[in-house]
């Protein structure tokens, strides 16, 4: 194996090796707000307005309404001046701090100055040219470090090698990630009435790399003469940030279960005096849509188990294709020509199954039909009503 390849194996690791677990309540929920780019990297331009500019103005003032209306969460910035953070830095701060949610924040460009509308992206296989060209732009940003070939392994953003690192990412959060960049994009819509480009996959270093639920957003194009006039006004970016806020608390209820008051919400005093104000948690001194997310595989959150499709006594195996939020009908028409549908509740999440077999051959022959639907579907196990590691469940099998 090359010292490269060893490297982003060696990472993938240690990523999976942080703890998974669920919010309980009285126990402070920890977000860290990413504001992207910074310094000497201005990111994308419009005519006159830089993308670092808006992002760190949007992500305070999105972050001071987390603070004054939800007391029992943290709110960590990777950076809260006009400062360059490093991406593998950023990483490190929302892991260190065992952050329980990534939110980065950044503004987009096109060369086709009449694209428009906001889009909001979590880690995945890049699923078209367009998201990939996004994705490398972002990334782009470890080329201005002194240090990067150190710092990365010898990553490459522009280099195809990026699709064996991201293929390697673990999906562990990605239902999470999704239900909140659904809530998120939902309400960022709804607020500014930009065109709704989606919930999208692709892979941003950023978002690869921390161990907790992710999102970055993009919060419309700087190169479009109307979308750059709409980002650059106050009250404008305000907007986003109470639309990003609502789409935040919504995901923080549902997971923890405490509510959070929204309506009319505004950030105490002037939102204005935030941008001088706010503490630094760290030294800075140095239209793709994801379909019904379909190609997900498991949740974060690890809360009892309701009604799961297993054996009374025995061990059964069962391939897990499709989780959601919200439950659907069995006999809903994704789920034509799969065999055996079943559900079961599971961290905030509707997991959906095919097959129920004795035997962990007759499962993996169900796998293989799945997937050719859904490819990213995998062979889960039970135990009577207890979900077990497949790999215990053969050996509970052989005993």
């Amino acid at each position: 194996m090359n010292s490269k390849l060893f490297f982003l194996v060696y990472l993938f690791i240690t990523i999976l090796a942080f703890p998974v677990t669920a919010q309980k309540d009285g126990k402070t929920f920890k977000v860290v707000i990413d504001a992207g780019h910074g310094g000497k990297d201005p990111g994308c331009l419009g005519s006159y307005t830089k993308e670092k500019d808006v992002a760190l103005n949007v992500a305070l003032k999105t972050g001071k309404l987390i603070t004054d209306n939800c007391p029992n969460v943290k709110v960590i910035y990777t950076r809260s001046t006009d400062v360059f953070v490093e991406l593998y830095r950023r990483a490190k701060i929302a892991n260190d701090n065992h952050a329980d949610l990534f939110i980065s924040f950044h503004c987009n460009a096109n060369d086709n100055h009449g694209a428009h509308g906001v889009e909001t992206y979590v880690m995945g296989l890049h699923k078209s040219e367009a998201n990939l060209a996004v994705a490398r732009a972002e990334n782009a940003a470890m080329l201005m470090e002194k240090d990067y070939e150190k710092n990365y392994g010898g990553f490459n953003p522009n280099s195809p090698e990026s699709a064996v690192m991201f293929s390697l990412y673990s999906s562990a959060y990605l239902n999470n990630s999704i239900l909140l960049a659904d809530k998120v994009q939902k309400n960022l819509v709804g607020t500014t009435k930009m065109l709704d480009r989606g919930v999208k996959q692709a892979g941003y270093w950023v978002l690869w790399a921390v161990s907790m639920p992710s999102i970055l957003i993009e919060m419309g194009f700087l190169s479009n003469p109307t979308e750059e006039k709409y980002l650059s006004d106050e009250q404008h970016k305000q907007e986003i940030a109470n639309a990003i806020f609502q789409g935040f608390a919504s995901y923080y209820t549902q997971v923890t279960g405490n509510k959070v008051n929204v309506a009319n919400v505004k950030p105490k005093g002037d939102s204005e005096k935030s941008n001088n104000n706010t503490t630094q948690s760290h030294d800075n001194n140095n239209s793709n849509s994801i379909d019904n997310q379909s190609d997900t595989k498991v949740s974060v959150e690890e809360t009892p188990i309701v009604s799961p499709p297993a054996d009374p006594d025995g061990v059964r195996f069962m391939v897990q294709f499709m989780a959601l939020p919200d439950k659907i009908a069995l006999t809903d028409k994704r789920f034509k020509s799969i065999p055996k549908v079943d559900c079961y509740y599971e961290g905030n999440l509707w997991k959906y199954t095919a097959g129920s077999e004795s035997n962990l051959q007759s499962a993996k022959e169900i796998l293989k039909e799945v997937q050719t639907k859904y490819p990213d579907a995998f062979i889960i196990a039970f135990k009577g009503d207890q979900k077990i590691p497949v790999s215990e469940a053969v050996k509970l099998q052989k005993k």
